[in-house]
């Protein structure tokens, strides 16, 4: 999300992940309320495996897409969508068409992918992590020339494109949000194709984003990640472009 403070004070900007919940109603009043209060984003994870049946877990671009048409104002931000679950052509078209829809509310948040359970139930290829953290960044590399509408050929080591296009795009491109959690390996990574990182709230982690930021000289927003909000560390918004907290929605049904 970052600093849109305009050159103004820092501020800290805070958002929603509902999950894991079965209870759509509830999530619907709840980004409602968060529309209406003055929250900054809402979004869900990104998990369709349910390890068992009573964990319910409600995501999907269609929930997305639905928050979307019954609110006006806070952002859409997946917390975060996992990049192995998808071919790159539908993370284009669905991340452009959100992006219209919501009227330039739509922020790309992805992650390289880490959840072994999901990938062995559903037979999703599970490669080595440096592997996922490259096809991550050559995805982000990829969709950015997408998102300008022509036709894209891209000979990357996991992305190759040979005349590809995905119209129609968006008048503005998606902002890209990747979640790092407390990988050092991608926070290296992602200063060099990222729009703000999200990162696991611990300190360490936090300091060590932020001056990974600093020593590449880009002014990337850190934002931080907790299941409840006092995990978020205090952080001045001086130190970073910008900084958030993302509580967890937990599941139970709203009173």
């Amino acid at each position: 999300m970052g600093d849109r403070s305009g050159g103004r004070a820092a501020h800290i900007e805070v958002g929603v992940t509902f999950g894991p919940t079965g209870y759509w109603d509830d999530v619907v009043r709840a980004a409602r309320l968060a529309d209406e209060r003055g929250l900054d984003a809402v979004g869900f994870w990104d998990h369709y495996q349910s390890e068992r049946p009573e964990w319910e877990l409600t995501c999907g671009w269609s929930a997305h897409g639905y928050i979307t048409a019954v609110t006006e104002r806070v952002r859409l931000v997946p917390m975060v969508l996992c990049r192995p679950n998808y071919l790159l052509g539908v993370l284009a078209k669905e991340s452009s068409i959100l992006q219209i829809a919501s009227a330039g509310r739509f922020e790309l948040g992805i992650g390289a992918g880490d959840y072994p359970p999901e990938f062995t139930a559903w037979n999703v290829p599970d490669p080595p992590a440096e592997e996922r953290m490259a096809l991550l960044e050559e995805s982000v590399l990829a969709l950015r020339e997408i998102w300008k509408g022509g036709l894209v050929t891209f000979d990357g080591e996991h992305v190759r494109l040979a005349g590809a296009a995905c119209t129609l795009v968006a008048p503005v491109p998606p902002r890209v949000v990747v979640g790092a959690g407390s990988s050092r390996r991608l926070i290296d990574a992602a200063v060099r194709y990222v729009d703000e990182i999200n990162v696991d709230g611990d300190r360490e982690t936090v300091e060590y984003s932020q001056a990974r930021v600093s020593a590449a000289g880009c002014s990337i927003p850190v934002s931080v990640f907790g299941h409840r909000p006092e995990e978020c560390p205090p952080i001045s918004p001086g130190r970073s472009a910008g900084a958030r907290s993302v509580p967890v929605l937990p599941d139970r049904r709203l009173r």
